[in-house]
């Protein structure tokens, strides 16, 4: 792993495995805000306590966004993340994001930092992660909103399958969304394959769409 400034000044990382960045180098914030935090939390304007699955914990910004969005907006968050391939401490003491975002950096540490299994529970904010592959997670929740968030399909097909999409739809409650910064022509017919109603959105920076993926209440 390698660190990598992006255009909005916020780190991102260079997956030597994967020959992939987590985040769009047009900017790791800006990215994070647009496909998942601002809409999600958007969604759900209305609803005060919202169950969130994150697919790749990864350098953790998706989180403590979420964390930081959801006190401005007054809501009780219960999150669950998911990374089989955790970021090595010598790495993510340097991201900047605490920075960047004007946050308490021990709170960013303490996401990275918690034991796998382990309940942190931050004001409104609970907090748990397991270290996982995907296709060994099983759900033992029902979520409102899914953050898909693994590298792309190019990288990890087997991460972009009707299978994967349809344990996320069954543990996803009725009405609730899954996101995700992938717009292809095979994820879009995966996620319809399992009975998702998918809708494109603009997508972050340069790119074209995104998709947010609904489980209808009749489903």
């Amino acid at each position: 792993m390698k660190l990598q400034q992006t255009a909005d000044n916020s780190y991102t990382l260079f997956s030597t495995k994967a020959k992939q960045t987590y985040h769009s180098m047009e900017g790791a914030i800006m990215e994070a805000k647009h496909v998942y935090v601002t809409p999600a939390l958007t969604h759900f304007q209305d609803k005060n306590e919202l169950h969130i699955l994150e697919i790749g914990f990864g350098t953790g910004l998706n989180t403590i966004i979420t964390l930081l969005e959801s006190q401005k907006a007054n809501k009780t968050i219960f999150y669950e993340t998911i990374e089989a391939y955790p970021v090595p401490k010598e790495i993510y003491y340097e991201l900047n994001y605490p920075e960047k975002l004007s946050c308490n950096k021990e709170i960013f540490l303490e996401l990275h930092e918690a034991l796998p299994g382990e309940i942190k529970t931050l004001q409104h904010f609970s907090f748990l992660k397991k270290h996982t592959k995907i296709e060994d997670y099983i759900p033992d929740q029902f979520f409102d909103i899914i953050y898909f968030d693994a590298f792309s399909p190019d990288a990890q097909p087997e991460l972009w399958t009707a299978e994967i999409f349809n344990k996320m739809f069954h543990a996803l409650a009725p009405n609730g969304i899954l996101l995700t910064y992938s717009a292809k022509g095979t994820v879009k017919r995966a996620l319809r394959a399992v009975g998702f109603e998918v809708k494109r959105l603009p997508g972050a920076g340069s790119k074209h769409h995104m998709l947010v993926a609904e489980k209808n209440s009749a489903n």
